[in-house]
């Protein structure tokens, strides 16, 4: 598979929830997400013509309008256009909250053999119990408060299902919840994107991150795509995606960086 093929698709599968905004810039876009996503304003897919000051002040002027006091630059890599955004945002107090590896699977060649433990079992959680239990996984795993579980999250999950846009499972090891992850089908119905894949800490290396992963993928062939690609943290998921038969395309990062509000010490609502 094509590295710039990889890396375009990547950078422009992301989630937008459908009550959330979303915006397309000059060379980049934007996402204000208002369901408690911890990183709540993100820029995504940035390939851009623009100086790197321009692209940073275009960022801040939505940022202050949605009344946002950070931006998370999502999907930074070493091609990533124009080339010194990166050292500018950390100039601007930029931090580093996550390095993922980028990873493709071809799909066309079948499904790998997981060897999923036969004690592990997956649903796609539809009630408010099964996402509660989602979440909290979620939540241990990439160390993120636990939030309530909302109605409308629950409506949300059962539109993205029936609507065919996506799925998310729910593992579950010895009576407990014990990993969880989606899938979205955002590019024509021809990638899959992986997203959220996560074990309990009590959980790991028992093989309900495998059970997960296999649902996903197993959802992803049937529905006809032909690669599935996800972001991996570096120490934890991507090994275990790469022993898949997985293939690493690079490195990713995401930067938290401040916003530069015209108002003083609060922003305009």
């Amino acid at each position: 598979m094509d590295v710039d093929e990889i890396l375009r698709l990547s950078a422009h599968t992301f989630w937008i929830p459908p009550e959330s905004e979303h915006v397309q810039l000059d060379g980049f876009e934007m996402v204000r997400y208002d369901n408690g996503f911890h990183y709540d304003t993100g820029v995504y897919a940035v390939n851009s013509d623009l100086s790197a000051p321009d692209v940073i002040a275009a960022a801040e002027r939505q940022a202050v309008e949605w009344g946002r006091h950070a931006l998370y630059w999502n999907g930074l890599t070493d091609r990533t256009r124009p080339a010194d955004l990166a050292d500018l945002l950390r100039d601007r107090g930029g931090v580093e909250l996550e390095r993922m590896a980028i990873l493709a699977l071809d799909l066309t060649v079948g499904r790998p053999d997981l060897d999923v433990p036969a004690a592990v079992t997956t649903i796609v959680p539809l009630d408010r119990g099964t996402c509660e239990d989602s979440a909290a996984v979620a939540a241990e795993a990439f160390d993120t408060p636990v939030r309530p579980v909302r109605d409308e999250d629950v409506e949300g999950q059962r539109h993205t299902v029936d609507s065919g846009s996506g799925t998310s499972y729910v593992a579950y090891l010895d009576g407990r919840p014990a990993a969880t992850g989606g899938v979205s089908f955002p590019v024509n119905g021809t990638v899959a994107k992986l997203w959220g894949g996560s074990s309990a800490v009590w959980a790991r290396g028992r093989g309900a991150y495998r059970a997960v992963l296999e649902s996903r993928l197993r959802a992803a062939i049937e529905r006809g795509c032909r690669v599935a690609l996800v972001s991996g943290r570096l120490e934890t998921s991507a090994p275990t995606l790469r022993r898949a038969g997985f293939r690493s395309y690079g490195e990713e990062f995401m930067l938290r960086v401040p916003v530069d509000s015209p108002y003083g010490d609060g922003m305009q609502p």
